[in-house]
């Protein structure tokens, strides 16, 4: 059905002037409401096309209103946005405090052989400490140059010379002991006696709270 305006003034005017002869005019500032018989007013009676929402309650409204579609799907994402541009670089911070130095609390220790007793093979060595085991001694040798006169004319050969510690109950190195320098002279190489040494100082470069392990890079199988 075709919904039309109710123009009831318009449309009861034009009836009512024909009935009673009158004009248009002088019809819509007689006729009212209550000269209109219930359910009288007809589709054909109403203009297409000029009916508005506010011509209609609000039950009425709703009724016209369809329902609800179902969701559509989801489209296909979008393409990546290029990447943004780079930023600033940021304010240099504030020079920090100096750091301790890398070898903070090393020392050389050095054990003075000044009997003029050391002969051709004997053993020497230095501890970094004769109470304690918390230093690693990372370097070390054997000085017998400029100790006196004649040292430098004895010019003793060295045979060994390693971190580690003395066992002198069995004459060998302590196992896992790396806080010393042990050097053995040579003596006895050849037909004829090396001289002796005579006087000796050891070194050794002592670390403290450091723990420096050893591997083995060679192990050659005899």
């Amino acid at each position: 059905m075709k919904l039309k305006k109710v123009a009831v003034v318009g449309a009861v005017a034009a009836v009512g002037a024909v009935a009673l002869g009158m004009t248009g005019a002088q019809a819509a500032t007689l006729l009212g409401s209550s000269n209109i018989r219930d359910n009288s007013i007809q589709s054909v009676d109403i203009k297409d096309g000029t009916l508005v929402g506010r011509d209609f309650n609000a039950a009425t409204l709703r009724q016209l209103h369809g329902q609800r579609g179902l969701t559509g799907p989801q489209g296909p994402k979008g393409a990546t946005g290029l990447t943004g541009a780079t930023g600033a670089a940021g304010v240099q911070g504030p020079k920090g405090d100096k750091g301790d130095k890398g070898m903070l609390g090393a020392f050389y220790a050095t054990a003075v052989y000044n009997a003029g007793d050391t002969n051709a093979g004997a053993i020497a060595t230095v501890a970094c400490d004769t109470d304690s085991t918390d230093f690693t001694a990372i370097a070390g040798g054997v000085q017998v140059l400029g100790l006196d006169a004649d040292a430098n004319s004895r010019n003793t050969p060295v045979s060994s010379s390693f971190p580690g510690r003395m066992d002198w109950s069995t004459n060998a190195p302590r196992a896992d002991r790396l806080d010393g320098w042990i050097v053995q002279f040579g003596g006895n190489a050849g037909a004829v006696s090396d001289k002796a040494p005579e006087k000796v100082t050891v070194w050794a470069l002592c670390v403290p709270g450091s723990d420096i392990p050893v591997h083995e890079t060679y192990n050659q199988q005899g």
